[in-house]
């Protein structure tokens, strides 16, 4: 079982994603996530790509302000996120999740998100969630 954001995870995750044909449509996108405080690695940030190639992740410490959409939060509220057991929105309003670059364009975008979602279902369900 792979633990949250460790390399081997991202792996699973970009594997995930590029198996899941039916989301090349709904590019094109690229959304960078950003966690900090993420237990024996500091801070995480991998890209979320999807294009008319299909969709990948693109781990790394690349140009900062290459992707069109960046989340940044704490590793507690990612794992609340990613588990299930914390809402998106309201991490948002609480200040906890802040979103950068081009916000309209992530909600005009926003079926990206179900698409990953489901594509990376099992994923989420194989993942465990380490304490800091």
């Amino acid at each position: 079982m792979p633990e949250f954001l460790s390399p081997a995870w991202i792996e699973e995750l970009d594997a995930a994603l590029r198996d899941a044909a039916d989301l090349s449509a709904l590019g094109p996108i690229e959304i960078e996530q950003v966690v900090s405080g993420v237990p024996r690695q500091g801070e995480v940030r991998y890209r979320v790509v999807v294009d008319d190639r299909g969709a990948r992740v693109d781990a790394g410490d690349g140009d900062e302000h290459a992707a069109v959409v960046r989340l940044t939060t704490d590793y507690a509220t990612a794992c609340g996120i990613a588990a299930g057991q914390e809402n998106a929105q309201a991490a948002l309003a609480d200040g906890r999740l802040r979103l950068g670059g081009n916000v309209d364009l992530l909600v005009r975008q926003a079926p990206v998100f179900a698409a990953v979602g489901d594509a990376t279902a099992a994923l989420r369900g194989a993942t465990t969630f380490p304490t800091p």
